[in-house]
Parts: structure tokens; C-alpha cells; sequence
């Protein structure tokens, strides 16, 4: 019959104090307690481990001759239980998170988080917006990393919180009227035409865009060019309408790093953020609450 190791480490732990009260002590239990552990380990091995009396306690011959394999025994649990532990801390864990093509900027964010976690295997997929939310549904994505919250989701099992808020730009061409100034007023940019995603690829994305830049005032006050995206090339038709000069992009640094030599990016005044959500599927794992945690807590 296997011994409970619980019962062997109060054996240890008593041969080596001699006394049942620091024994005891040691081992954070009631001596009554302590006292029963030994009477059942006396039982499965069938012979006393003790003398004791009002004034000491001595070990046996049984007791002499088992404490030594006993403090093996306890040894080998303890390597088998570090093992396990280091086992699972390098284990890799799969976290597969979504981000939206159109944020290039929180894909560092999400990079760092896996450095910091060797024990995670991060895949990143970048998606449109509705795309993502279909994978993540679907459990194919354990988070994706959107724009603007939205209220679709409330009464759904996919939450969303608030992560980093991105600073927002105006994008023209070096020839542009605009180009040479610091930084301009929304109303600036009514004059121009402003070329822009279609709005299914990411709708709140899109509908956040036009609220802003119209000031309120709807689509309607803007001359708006929608523009398909093909692949991962997501702005590519947008930067050469910009370079070309017919008309000005909006977004954020990152997704306009392809044009930055022959294109200006230019701050609005007053200054403009883009907000950014994190959506997942609570307690399916504690790497993926883990990952949400510290991806809200970066704003």
C-alpha cells in the first residue's frame, strides 16, 4: 500500500524535533492532529515509530530504520512535483488573437505580451473587423483586437474593454494645400475629398471616421471615397490617391508608415484618439484572461 507523503513528512518532521508540540508547530497542524497522522502511519506499517512518555519521545528501531528512506521518499515527491510545475510554466500555451488590418499599431502590443510569456505561443491573424468577430464566435480566434465599442455584443457571450487609445492623423500629399501646416482644424478638411475603407470591412471603424470628421454633421457634409482593400495591402489604393492628390487619408501612424516619404501626416487640432477594444470569450482559459488583463491595463 502506497503512504500518504503528508504521513511521511510528519514522520520526518517528528524524528527530527523529538517533540510533538514543535513538531506540530512546524508543520502548521493541532498536535491532536499531529499525534493521529502518526497513529495511521504506525498502522499501515505495522509496527510503533515512537516511545513516548510525559517527559520524551524517542524513535524505535522501526522508526530508525525508516526515517532515512522516508526522507528519500519525501525528496523524490518534491523533484516530481518542481518537475511538473516546470513542465507546465514552459509548456507552450496557444493564444490565437485577431487583429484588426487596420490598427497596425496594437500588433507590438500584442508582440510584447508574448515576449514577456515564453510559456504562450502567440499566432497573430490579421482580419477585418466582422471577419474577426465571425473566427472568434466560431472559437477558430480566442481574442480579437478592434476599434469602438459596440453594443451588438452585450447580450452575447463575448465581452469587450477598452485597451489603448491610438492618436489620430490626417494623411496628404506632399503638394497638398494643407501639407505645410503643423496641424489643422477638422473643418480644414471639408473642401477635400476623403478617401477612406468601405465601411463593411469595419463598420464602426468607418462610422467613428465619418462622426468625427464631420464634426456630427453626418456623411453627408463629406465627399467620401470608399476604397476595397485587397489581401494585407490594406491602404495601398488609399496612399496613392493621397500621394496623387485627390483627396486625404485618416488614421493612425503605424497603418500610414508605407507612404511616410512622400506623404505628410498631420495632427488635428484639438488633438484626436482612435479607441481600441479587446473582445473575448470570459473564463475559457486563464491565458487568454491573462492576456486581456494586461492588453486593457497599456491605456
Amino acid at each position: 500500500m502506497a503512504i500518504d507523503p503528508r504521513l511521511l513528512r510528519s514522520f520526518v518532521v517528528l524524528a527530527e524535533e523529538l517533540h510533538f508540540g514543535r513538531a506540530a508547530e512546524r508543520l502548521n497542524l493541532a498536535q491532536p492532529g499531529l499525534s493521529q497522522q502518526i497513529h495511521r502511519l504506525e498502522q499501515q506499517v505495522g509496527s510503533s515509530l515512537f516511545t513516548r512518555n510525559s517527559r520524551v519521545v524517542e524513535l524505535t528501531a522501526s522508526g530508525r530504520a525508516m526515517l532515512e528512506p522516508a526522507r528519500a521518499a519525501l525528496r523524490a515527491a518534491d523533484q516530481a512535483e518542481r518537475a511538473a510545475r516546470e513542465a507546465s510554466r514552459t509548456t507552450a500555451h496557444p493564444l490565437r488573437v485577431g487583429v484588426n488590418y487596420f490598427l497596425e499599431d496594437m500588433v507590438p502590443a500584442v508582440a510584447a505580451y508574448a515576449s514577456a510569456h515564453p510559456e504562450v505561443q502567440l499566432w497573430i491573424s490579421r482580419v477585418y473587423e466582422p471577419q474577426g468577430f465571425a473566427m472568434l464566435r466560431a472559437g477558430v480566434l480566442d481574442a480579437v483586437v478592434g476599434s469602438v465599442a459596440s453594443a451588438e455584443d452585450e447580450n452575447s457571450d463575448v465581452k469587450r474593454t477598452r485597451t489603448m487609445d491610438i492618436p489620430l492623423f490626417a494623411l496628404v500629399g506632399l503638394d497638398h494645400p494643407l501639407a505645410r501646416r503643423s496641424q489643422v482644424p477638422l473643418n480644414a478638411y471639408r473642401d477635400s475629398p476623403i478617401a477612406i475603407f468601405a465601411r463593411d470591412y469595419a463598420p464602426e471603424q468607418f462610422d467613428y471616421f465619418i462622426d468625427v470628421l464631420s464634426q456630427g454633421a453626418g456623411r453627408d457634409a463629406l465627399t467620401i471615397r470608399e476604397f476595397r482593400p485587397a489581401g494585407t495591402g490594406a491602404y495601398a489604393d488609399i496612399l496613392a490617391e493621397v500621394g496623387a492628390g485627390h483627396a486625404v487619408g485618416f488614421g493612425t501612424p503605424a497603418t500610414f508608415a508605407a507612404g511616410a516619404n512622400h506623404l505628410r501626416l498631420l495632427p488635428f487640432d484639438p488633438a484626436l484618439t482612435l479607441p481600441t477594444y479587446i473582445s473575448w470569450k470570459p473564463q475559457r482559459s486563464l491565458v487568454i484572461d491573462t492576456f486581456v488583463e494586461q492588453l486593457s491595463a497599456i491605456n
